[in-house]
């Protein structure tokens, strides 16, 4: 397998901070760019609902009131507070947005941005979310696959059309866009399936197997491996492909935490987020949490996925 350099992400959760001190993100967004890090990233569930606690997920009642901030607001002012960083939603839940607005919002960030967005997107678990929104759990695969699909034709030029399963439209116009020649990079979350495969191949860009996903560095490894097979086979620069994975916190220590770099790299990944609220200690502690996360990170860039 062919080098790729590796990248950092830090993990800015708004759980790690009181509703009403929320801005203190956009601190986290300036740290994390000053400090080196490649990658600022923010997670979502739009609501939570009480089922969540017997979802298996490990939801406990006082996790239902944590706060979420919606992830591409939050990336726009974190846009806006930095100059270099790359801002990525890990991840959006698509099918919970219409097609078209999301295409909005995802090339709108692009734009102000300057190319720095990177749109992470799932279908998710929580039925609860879902049926609040109005959208068909049962359906939410093809939504994605749909939604999606929809923000690759409206992005690409105008006047727009496309039709699917869920959604359909003709003679739109999408702006602003990315220019000729510019794309946004869709990295798509979850199990790795064959219709997974599918979505990475023909949509995506790259594939993010954290959340609780059982599978061990071998089968990532493995599951890296077909993808880059088949993006060759589709006739795509394996290259581009990007593998964005979680790093565990071991016992607190970022030192330690940071150790199993070189095993994912060897598998294939070459993206690490590191979640700071995991790390730590209290609100306060976050901010030299991110010097130290990319002080540490600098040894293994000298290697390679």
């Amino acid at each position: 397998m062919p080098p790729r350099p590796l990248r950092l992400s830090l993990t800015a959760e708004g759980a790690m901070y009181a509703p009403n001190e929320q801005y203190r993100l956009l601190d986290v967004a300036r740290a994390a760019d000053q400090a080196g890090a490649d990658f600022v990233d923010v997670t979502e569930h739009v609501l939570m609902g009480v089922n969540a606690l017997h979802s298996g997920q490990g939801w406990e009642p006082h996790h239902l009131e944590q706060p979420q901030p919606e992830p591409l607001t939050t990336l726009a002012a974190m846009a806006g507070a930095t100059q270099r960083i790359q801002i990525l939603s890990a991840i959006v839940i698509a099918p919970l947005r219409p097609a078209g607005l999301l295409a909005k919002t995802g090339a709108t960030l692009h734009a102000i941005s300057g190319g720095r967005f990177v749109m992470g997107v799932t279908a998710s678990w929580q039925k609860d979310e879902y049926d609040a929104l109005g959208v068909p759990f049962e359906q939410r695969g093809q939504v994605l696959d749909d939604n999606i699909g929809a923000c690759r034709a409206l992005w690409d030029g105008a006047p727009a059309s496309f039709h699917s399963p869920t959604v359909n439209f003709d003679g739109m116009f999408c702006s602003p866009r990315p220019a000729p020649g510019e794309r946004i990079r869709v990295w798509f979350g979850g199990k790795f399936t064959p219709r997974q495969i599918r979505r990475v191949v023909t949509l995506g860009d790259g594939w993010m197997p954290y959340g609780g996903l059982r599978m061990t560095l071998e089968q990532k490894a493995a599951a890296v491996n077909t993808l880059r097979d088949r993006f060759v086979a589709a006739g795509r620069d394996p290259e581009t492909l990007d593998i964005c994975d979680g790093v565990r916190a071991v016992d607190g220590s970022v030192a330690r935490s940071l150790e199993e770099v070189p095993a994912m790299a060897g598998a294939g990944i070459n993206v690490f987020r590191v979640h700071l609220r995991q790390l730590a200690p209290s609100p306060d502690d976050v901010l030299p949490l991110v010097d130290e996360v990319s002080r540490r990170f600098e040894e293994y860039r000298a290697l390679r996925a």
